[in-house]
């Protein structure tokens, strides 16, 4: 009677110590899936957030179960079939996906078919079997006396499946790590640790049941060693995840600032000196909102007469933005060493961008021809934002003319074309939309006529100063604010 006694309180003793196992395990779960979820924001629906939710399923139905065994009664008999048959079912579909992970991981792609055979169909089968086991005791059921037993499936079709789902990726992988290897070298390390992992589970197992005297039954004893091996397998799979995702990142890096020198030295100087035209002065700057941007300036002389200069702002940001950025820039140099009008440049530059532009790229932009010797501005405006024209000693004027919507819009736009003359101490101020937008704390515009109020103000200090000034109040007016657009000027000065 004693010795029944004290067999009794040392159960009670492991199942309270094995019910506060699981539940740690199953903390643990919990906190992979908040960080899977909230940390690196993937979707419930990815394969790892499935797992940890099947997991973490699996391991409270196994402590309902222990509690309905511990516990037995008339009223936990419908507690003990939710927790026994929740437990097998959510085991099964954790072990699938589980499998399918694995194996996904390893390159292996599944045609619909095999998908429906080697998953969805046994899954559906096997949760049927544990849906009207009460009725059929094909699983597991209870006795009038409530006391457990076997059913026939349990032994077999449950523990085949799970067999099969988590014994096959460690076959795999250890494949890919020893006769594989030459053929697929990337997988060895993510093959590694699927292979440590199936290990794990056996060995984990082993040492519970060294651990809790009262020998349980197997089934019982699986959701543990399950759920640390696959904290196990997660953080390792994330690290190495990570630790590719920042090779990779810090491989762009590279590219992009590869790019941006590439993009740099396609420009002209900022500060140009046409050693025959002493007369003008050409001044520009650029900042982009990223490594390379799709803004672009552009002044050479055409001849010993005329000097051509413009500006552009390609739809976009980023790479592909400098893409078409050079593309639109080479083309616009080469038309204009070779035709007589801005209408011209633009009208068979715009035709050339049109063709094959699948990705709907487009640009807007300004080109001015100087005569220097009659100081005769001929200008194209490509739906580009207007310039301002300071004349010496009158307020700054916009010059609101627009000749054709921007480039690479419409294949058969005919753009014209203006002309300006200009004066002793005149200047022209071109620029991107990044100025006068620029936004402040209060999501508020920079707008034009504080633009025109700056340049106003440093009417008569040398071009480069001018546009130090603007870019100074700018980064005063979006302080603390992103820089969200590239921003560009130019300013042509008639000494």
């Amino acid at each position: 009677m004693l010795f029944e006694k004290m067999l009794a309180e040392q159960k009670m003793l492991t199942d309270s110590l094995y019910i506060e196992l699981l539940f740690a395990g199953a903390i643990l779960l919990f906190i992979l899936l908040f960080n899977n979820i909230f940390l690196y924001k993937q979707k419930m629906r990815d394969r790892i957030s499935l797992m940890l939710v099947f997991g973490i399923a699996m391991s409270f139905c196994e402590i309902l179960w222990t509690l309905c065994e511990t516990f037995p009664s008339d009223m936990t008999r419908p507690l003990f079939y939710i927790g026994s048959c929740g437990y097998c079912i959510t085991f099964v579909i954790f072990s699938a996906i589980l499998n399918r992970y694995l194996i996904e991981r390893m390159g292996i792609r599944l045609s619909n078919l095999a998908v429906w055979l080697v998953y969805k169909i046994p899954a559906v089968v096997f949760a049927l079997f544990c849906v009207t086991t009460p009725v059929t005791h094909l699983v597991l059921w209870l006795d009038e006396k409530g006391v457990e037993h076997d059913g026939v499936l349990l032994y077999t079709l449950f523990y085949w499946l799970v067999l099969a789902y988590m014994l096959s990726p460690a076959v795999i992988g250890l494949y890919y790590l020893t006769l594989g290897r030459k053929k697929r070298p990337a997988e060895g390390e993510i093959s590694a640790s699927i292979f440590i992992f199936s290990v794990m589970v056996p060995l984990l197992y082993y040492l519970e049941l060294l651990v809790l005297p009262v020998s349980l039954s197997n089934y019982v004893t699986l959701s543990l060693p399950v759920s640390l091996s696959l904290v196990y397998l997660i953080t390792n799979v994330s690290t190495h995840t990570a630790l590719n995702t920042k090779a990779k990142m810090e491989a762009v890096e590279t590219d992009l600032r590869i790019a941006s020198k590439i993009q740099e030295d396609a420009l002209p100087p900022v500060a140009p000196e046409f050693a025959e035209h002493l007369e003008i002065s050409l001044r520009a700057c650029m900042n982009t909102a990223k490594e390379v941007g799709g803004d672009f300036y552009d002044y050479f002389a055409i001849d010993e007469n005329r000097i051509c200069f413009l500006i552009a702002d390609v739809s976009g940001k980023g790479t592909p933005a400098a893409l078409f950025m050079m593309t639109a820039k080479t083309m616009i140099k080469d038309y204009a060493l070779m035709l007589e009008s801005t209408s011209e440049i633009f009208t068979a530059v715009n035709a050339r961008l049109c063709e094959n532009n699948e990705a709907g790229m487009f640009a807007t932009a300004w080109i001015g021809i100087l005569d220097t010797r009659t100081m005769t501005l001929q200008y194209t405006n490509a739906g580009h934002n207007y310039p301002v024209l300071m004349r010496r000693g009158q307020p700054c004027e916009e010059m609101r003319v627009v000749h054709g919507m921007f480039l690479a819009g419409m294949e058969f736009t005919r753009y014209k074309q203006s002309e300006l003359q200009f004066e002793s101490g005149d200047r022209l101020f071109l620029y991107t939309d990044g100025v006068v937008e620029a936004h402040d704390r209060s999501n508020g515009l920079y707008g034009m006529e504080r633009l025109k109020k700056v340049l106003e103000s440093n009417a008569n200090v040398p071009g480069d100063q001018t546009l130090d000034g603007v870019l100074k109040d700018v980064g005063e007016f979006a302080a603390g604010v992103p820089q969200f657009d590239d921003i560009t000027m130019v300013v042509l000065t008639i000494k």
